[in-house]
C-alpha cells in the first residue's frame, strides 16, 4: 500500500504523455496537496517521492504549454497571477481560460505552500520549479525586443519578502540565480524597488519587509563592471545581444549658424522607424537627438537594458535607494509612516559594506548623502561606520561637506575606545588626517583629544593610540611643541594651585580648542618620560606615574625618545586585544623562567678502569692507599696518552696526573 500514491502519480503522468487530454492536471494538483499534507505530518520516503514527482510532472506540463504558445502569459495581475478574464462562448477561449486557472492554482501552491514547507528538499524543489516556469513563460514572450514574464517571478519575490522563508531557500536563490544570471538580477532589483515603493503601511504584516529585502540585496556581490561581464542569461532569447548600429560616415555633418546640427527629417524618421519596441520599464530611457539641438527620450528595450551596463547599474541603484530612502505614505489620521524599519545591527551591516559593495556601483552615489547624514546624527557606532561612506563621497564624488572635521572631532568620545569597531575607526581616522595640508590647529585638537581619551581607555586602545600620535607628530612637525613643553617637571598640576591647561575640552570646533598651547601630559602620565630617563641611567622606573601594565609604560616611552624612525605601521597595533596582551605577558614570563632554570651538565660515560693492586705492592710503597694512587696515575696516563713515553716531564697534561 505504500507504493499506491506513487503508482497513481505515475499513471497520471503516463495519461498526460499519451494523449492531449489536460484533465489529469487537476487530479495531479489535488494529489500533490494531499501528499504535502501527509508528508508535513509524517515524512515518509515513498510519499515524498510521489510528491516530488507530481510537482515535476505538473511543472513539465505547464512548461510544454508555454512552449506551444497554448498558454498566454502576457496579462498579469499586481501580485503575479494571470488575468483570467470573462467567460466566453468559444470553446478555444474556454480552454485557454481553464489553462490559466490551472497555472494560477499551481503557482499559488508552489509559492504559498511548497516554498515555505518544513522539509528542505521540498522547499528547494519548489524554488527550482518556480524558476523553470519563469524561464518557460519568458521564452514564450520572445520577440525582437525581448520580454520578461512577470508571472511567476513577481509572486516569488513577494513570497521572499512577505513570508518567513527558510535560510536555505534564500541562499539557493542568491547563489544559483542572483549571482549567476544577469537577467534574473536585473529583474529582481526592479521588482524589489517596485514593491518597496508601494508598501502601504507599517503593520505587523509589513514590519519585516525592508529587513528581508536587505538580506537579499547584500547577497548580490557579483556586480558587473564591464560590458563583457554581461554574458549569462536564464531566458535564452534575452541572451542575444541587440548589437550597435554603425554610424554613417559617407555624409559630413552640417551645422547651422548657432552651432546645432541640421539633419533632415528623413534621417530622423528612419531612426525612429528602426527603434526597438518599448519595454514595460519607465526607468530605462535614453536621450536621442532630434535635430536643431533638441533631444527627446526614447525608451530602451529590455534586451538593450540587459546588455547595457548603465541600465544594470540603474536597476541595482534603484533597489538600494528604495531600501535606504523609503517613501513615506500619509495615513488616515495624518501621521506619516512607511513599511518596516531596519534594525541597528542591519544598519551597521549596510554601513560596513557601503563603500566597497554599494557606492562603486551606483550611477549617482551622492543620492545617499541624506542617509549618511542621518546616520551621523545618530552618533555612537552608527556614526563611526557612516564616516567611511561620507568620506568616499567627498573624495571621489565631489560632495561638499565643509563641517566634516567638526563632525569627526565630535565623534571622539569615551565610547569610541570601547567599541568593537575601534580598530576600523582608527584606520579611517588615519586616512582622514593623512593630508599634510590640514591646519595645525585641527591636528593638535585631535592629538589632544586622543591623549585625553587614553586616560580612560583600555591597554589595548592605548597601544593603538601611542603609535597613532607618534605618526601624527612625525607628519606634522609643528605639533612637536606639545611634547617638549614642561610644566613642573613634565607634570601638569591641575587645581587652584596648579597650572591651568589651555585646552578647552568642551569646544566643538577643533580650530578653537587651544590644543596647540597645551601638552600631551596625559600620555606622559604613563611614565614615558621617567622610564626613558631611568633607562639612560640603567635603573628601573619608580612607581607612581606609570601604567599598571608595564608593557604600556615601556611602549609609551617612544614619545620621550628621539624621533629617528619614519613611521610606525599602524596595522601592527590595531588588532590588539586583551587576549593578545595576555599572551604577550605570559610568553615573557615563561621565557624568563626558562632562562633562570639551571641547566644540568651533560652525562659522562663512566671510565671502565678496574684496579687490582698486587699483594706485595703496599710493602714496597709504604701504605696501600699510596700504592693505589700511584697505580691509578700510571694506568690513566697510559689510557690517555698511549703513544707517549712514560716520563711525563715534557707534557703539561701528563704532569697533571702527578699532582693528584
Amino acid at each position: 500500500m505504500s507504493g499506491a500514491p506513487l503508482d497513481r502519480v505515475k499513471a497520471l503522468q503516463a495519461q498526460l504523455a499519451s494523449s492531449t487530454d489536460l484533465n489529469p492536471l487537476v487530479e495531479l494538483l489535488e494529489a500533490a496537496r494531499l501528499l504535502h499534507t501527509q508528508v508535513a505530518a509524517e515524512p515518509e520516503k515513498s510519499a515524498l517521492k510521489a510528491l516530488t514527482l507530481a510537482v515535476r510532472v505538473l511543472s513539465q506540463s505547464l512548461v510544454a504549454l508555454c512552449e506551444s504558445r497554448t498558454l498566454d502569459v502576457s496579462h498579469v495581475t499586481d501580485i503575479g497571477l494571470l488575468v483570467i478574464g470573462e467567460e466566453a462562448a468559444d470553446v478555444r477561449a474556454q480552454v485557454a481560460r481553464w489553462v490559466k486557472e490551472q497555472w494560477n492554482t499551481f503557482v499559488l501552491f508552489v509559492h504559498e505552500t511548497l516554498l515555505v514547507s518544513p522539509l528542505p528538499q521540498v522547499r528547494l524543489a519548489a524554488l527550482e520549479v518556480s524558476m523553470s516556469l519563469e524561464a518557460a513563460s519568458s521564452e514564450s514572450l520572445a520577440c525582437d525586443a525581448g520580454k520578461w514574464s512577470i508571472t511567476p517571478f513577481r509572486l516569488l519575490v513577494r513570497t521572499l519578502l512577505f513570508r518567513d522563508v527558510a535560510e536555505d531557500v534564500i541562499d539557493a536563490f542568491a547563489e544559483s540565480y542572483l549571482e549567476v544570471y544577469d537577467d534574473v538580477r536585473y529583474e529582481f532589483c526592479r521588482e524589489l524597488a517596485r514593491i518597496l515603493r508601494a508598501v502601504p503601511d507599517a503593520s505587523a504584516r509589513h514590519a519585516h519587509i525592508r529587513s528581508r529585502a536587505r538580506t537579499l540585496l547584500v547577497r548580490i556581490t557579483a556586480i558587473p563592471t564591464l560590458d563583457e561581464h554581461l554574458n549569462n542569461f536564464l531566458v535564452p532569447h534575452l541572451a542575444k545581444s541587440p548589437g550597435k548600429k554603425k554610424a554613417k560616415t559617407n555624409k559630413k555633418p552640417k551645422f547651422g549658424e548657432d552651432g546645432t546640427g541640421s539633419d533632415d527629417d528623413e534621417d530622423m524618421k528612419e531612426a525612429f522607424a528602426n527603434a526597438p519596441e518599448p519595454s514595460d520599464s519607465e526607468d530605462d530611457a535614453e536621450e536621442v537627438p532630434t535635430g536643431r539641438g533638441r533631444r527627446t527620450r526614447r525608451t530602451k528595450s529590455l534586451r538593450e537594458s540587459l546588455h547595457g551596463l548603465a541600465a544594470q547599474r540603474q536597476a541595482f541603484a534603484g533597489a538600494w535607494l528604495s531600501l535606504l530612502l523609503p517613501a513615506s505614505h500619509p495615513s488616515a489620521d495624518g501621521m506619516v509612516i512607511h513599511g518596516g524599519a531596519l534594525s541597528l545591527a542591519e544598519t551597521h551591516d549596510i554601513l560596513v559594506r557601503l563603500h566597497a559593495q554599494i557606492l562603486p556601483h551606483l550611477p549617482k552615489p551622492t543620492m545617499l548623502h541624506d542617509f549618511l547624514v542621518d546616520c551621523l546624527d545618530a552618533r555612537g557606532t552608527t556614526a563611526l561606520l557612516a564616516l567611511n561612506g561620507l568620506f568616499t563621497l567627498i573624495i571621489s564624488h565631489n560632495l561638499d561637506y565643509p563641517a566634516f572635521y567638526t563632525r569627526l572631532y565630535g565623534l571622539l568620545d569615551a565610547s569610541v575606545m570601547h567599541t568593537k569597531y575601534r580598530s576600523r575607526f582608527m584606520r579611517m581616522l588615519d586616512t582622514f588626517l593623512s593630508s599634510t595640508h590640514l591646519p595645525v590647529a585641527i591636528v593638535a585638537s585631535f592629538l589632544k583629544r586622543l591623549s585625553r581619551l587614553s586616560l580612560r581607555a583600555t591597554p589595548a586602545a592605548i597601544v593603538e593610540i601611542v603609535p597613532f600620535v607618534w605618526n601624527l607628530l612625525r607628519r606634522h612637525p609643528s605639533c612637536m611643541q606639545m611634547i617638549h613643553r614642561e610644566w613642573h617637571g613634565d607634570h601638569l598640576a591641575l587645581g587652584p594651585a596648579g597650572v591651568e591647561d589651555g585646552f578647552d575640552a568642551h569646544e566643538p570646533n577643533p580650530l578653537h580648542t587651544g590644543a596647540l598651547e597645551s601638552s600631551l601630559w596625559e600620555i606622559a602620565s604613563f611614565g614615558a618620560f621617567h622610564l626613558s630617563q631611568n633607562q639612560q641611567q640603567r635603573t628601573l622606573a619608580a612607581g607612581g606615574d606609570t601604567h599598571y601594565l608595564g608593557s604600556v609604560t615601556t611602549f609609551a616611552s617612544i614619545l620621550a625618545e628621539p624621533f629617528t624612525q619614519q613611521k610606525y605601521e599602524l596595522e601592527e597595533f590595531l588588532d590588539t586585544t586583551y587576549g593578545t596582551l595576555f599572551d604577550t605577558e605570559a610568553r615573557k614570563t615563561l621565557q624568563h623562567k626558562e632562562r633562570a632554570k639551571p641547566k644540568a651538565p651533560p652525562a659522562v660515560a663512566p671510565l671502565d678502569v678496574t684496579l687490582q693492586v698486587p699483594a706485595m705492592l703496599p710493602t714496597k710503597s709504604a701504605t696501600a692507599e699510596q700504592a693505589v694512587r700511584r697505580e691509578t696515575r700510571k694506568r690513566l696516563r697510559h689510557y690517555a696518552f698511549p703513544t707517549q713515553d712514560a716520563d711525563p716531564s715534557g707534557d703539561a697534561c701528563a704532569r697533571f696526573w702527578h699532582l693528584v
